[in-house]
Formats: C-alpha cells, structure tokens, sequence
C-alpha cells in the first residue's frame, strides 16, 4: 500500500518519537511510505534511516498563498505517488488533506494520529473535518481520547500507546561501572531523574521532594539529568546549596544513551506539572525493571500501574511523593517486585512487535 505520511515539528519530541515509530512499523509491514515535511526538520532526518521517501514540504506556512500551494503540492503528490492511504499527524497536514477530499473528491481514506498536547479549536469547520472528512483516529493514550470526546463525536478510533524496543535495554551491557565513575558510594541507593530541565518537568518541585527525603534517609542518593533549557544548572545548584542537600545531589547533562544511567538506578522518579502524553521515559525505567514514583499526569498512570510497577502521587502532594520514594528505598523486595511488574508489562503491551501488529489491523480496516 503506498501510504503519505502528514508530520512536521522543529524539536524531537515525544510527537516525533511516535510518528518515527508509526512510520517504522509501516515500513516493517511492506508499505511504501511518503513522508511529507520539512526535510530540515528531526524528525524527516530521523525517518530517512528508515529508507522512507521524503517529500520537502513546509507545512507551517503563514502565508495564504503558500498554504494553497501546499494543498496543490500534495494533491499532486497524492497523484504522482497512487497514494492509498493519507496518515495525518500535524494540524496543518490534518487540514490540507481534508481540503483535499472535500474539495477535490477524494475517496482516499484519511487517518488522524493526534498527538497534541492541547485541547483542538473548537470551531465549526474543525468538526467537519474530524467529524466527516477524517476516517479514522489513533490515540497515544485514553487521556487525549477524553479531550477529543469534549468536541468532537469519535466513533472510529484505536487508543495505541506509544512503543519501545525493549530488547535494547535487555541486552545493554555496562562498560564500566559507572556508580563509581560517578563517585556514589555502593550502599547509596538511586533515585533518578530524567527529563529537560524546563518549568513542565517540575525541577523545583522535585528539590523539594528531595529535601524532605533527605531528611529522614541517609542511604539515598539523587542524580538528575537532562538538558538546560528554561532551567540552568547553576539555578538548581544555587537551590541544592540553599537547602543544604548539594552532597547528596548530582547534576548530569543529557545523556546520549540512557541506559548507562538507568543501569545504576534504583528508582525512577518523574514529577512532570504538564505535558506527559507519551512518557516514554517511564517504558524507559520499566524495561530496566526500575519502579516508578510519578505524578497522577495524563498518560502515566495508564503506563504506571499504581501498586503494581510503582507509586503514583497526587499531582501538587509532595509528602506522599516523598513518602514512596522512602517506602521503595527501605523495601528492597516490594522494589524488586515492582520492577519485574513494570518490566512484564512493557514486554506484554508496549513492544514494537504488538505495536506494528496493532498498526497493520488499523490499516487494514
């Protein structure tokens, strides 16, 4: 089947990591796959290892004029390529290919995989689109299905998780032992996080969960990583100094391969404010048979089973948050188990295998 592929965003995000792993699991079933975008942007560079054709198209356009040459230049593409299927993940592209069916009577099926972190406008021409001219929905999580439920009438949809290739974190091997690289004594357990340093991940809200920890523990020990981004290091330095608690802390940058850092992790520990519709950090810690302590925030609690593969808090509540991290740190067993709870549950509902499989029926309806 020859399949267009709608999708453009500045940034590798979590939207980038699923249409990158959407695109991957077409290309896996056979189909011939046109990925059209911004060829500068990640997520084109990214999907070009895959083998895929990229069509340059800049789908966030200002102009008038060069939004009606977008709609021309896919209607042509759409011809050129005998395109079958269009699969829409951008706004922008979700509106140029329904334009394209009601305008120019196209019957070539259309599905929406919505991946926006907001609630869509709510305005006539919008329900028509999803309403009537969009065949088909995939939601990353039930969460984005219930803002979707607010405007518009879905009936054809398939809620999909987000995947992880597991296997790579099962077969990772440290190279050196990186918990004395980093100078943490062995009887120290880790507690990390990973994520941007950005208002949304909730840094200064996790020093303060830090602080109360560190006050009744002694055996804990918290690294940090991630890139600087509102956040500067030095801010969160100033505030570690100022609490007191700068010994039992380390700041890491971003990290090119997760794995070194979540190999030495105890627990993980995720204290988003907003944002979290994918959480792919949470598969992340789960397929190291990591447990999680994390806020009760869009998606995670459907991938983070409370009581099962770890602990989820009250999203402001940071005694309860601190209360699990010590509840998980004294009880080397309930870890332990949580981590095997996490990890069966990643291989059985969150593999790339179910994932691909779970495309090609969505394909085939």
């Amino acid at each position: 089947m020859n399949i267009l592929v709608l999708y453009q965003s500045p940034w590798w995000n979590a939207a980038a990591y699923y249409t990158y792993y959407l695109v991957k699991a077409l290309t896996e079933n056979n189909h011939k796959i046109i990925f059209a975008g911004s060829k500068d942007s990640p997520t084109a560079k990214k999907v070009s290892d895959l083998e895929v054709h990229i069509y340059n198209l800049d789908l966030f356009v200002s102009s008038p004029f060069r939004f009606i040459s977008n709609i021309r230049k896919t209607k042509k593409l759409i011809n050129d390529e005998r395109i079958d299927l269009i699969i829409s993940i951008s706004a922008p592209g979700h509106l140029i290919a329904g334009i394209i069916k009601k305008f120019y009577d196209e019957e070539i099926p259309l599905v929406k995989v919505c991946l926006d972190n907001f609630s869509p406008t709510n305005i006539i021409f919008n329900k028509y689109l999803h309403n009537k001219l969009t065949d088909y929905f995939i939601f990353p999580g039930l969460v984005t299905k219930a803002i979707y439920d607010k405007i518009f009438r879905i009936e054809n949809f398939k809620v999909q998780h987000a995947p992880l290739e597991f296997e790579k974190f099962v077969d990772y091997e440290q190279k050196e032992n990186y918990k004395h690289k980093l100078g943490i004594p062995d009887n120290k357990v880790i507690i990390s996080f990973i994520g941007r340093f950005s208002p949304e991940k909730g840094i200064f809200f996790l020093l303060e969960i830090i602080t109360k920890v560190l006050k009744q523990s002694e055996n804990i020990f918290f690294i940090l990583s991630g890139s600087e981004e509102q956040i500067k290091y030095e801010d969160v330095n100033n505030q570690l100094k100022k609490y007191n608690i700068q010994n039992d802390v380390k700041l890491l940058p971003k990290m090119n391969d997760v794995r070194e850092l979540i190999s030495i992790t105890d627990i993980g520990i995720l204290t988003s404010r907003y944002s979290e519709y994918i959480c792919r950090i949470a598969l992340e810690f789960m397929a190291f048979k990591k447990p999680i302590v994390a806020p009760n925030l869009n998606v995670i609690p459907e991938i983070v089973v409370h009581g099962k593969s770890g602990l989820i808090y009250n999203l402001k509540d940071v005694n309860i948050a601190a209360e699990f991290i010590d509840k998980l740190a004294s009880n080397t067993k309930l870890t332990k188990e949580m981590g095997e709870n996490g990890f069966n549950r990643i291989e059985e509902n969150y593999s790339m295998k179910i994932f691909t499989n779970e495309i090609e029926r969505i394909i085939k309806k």
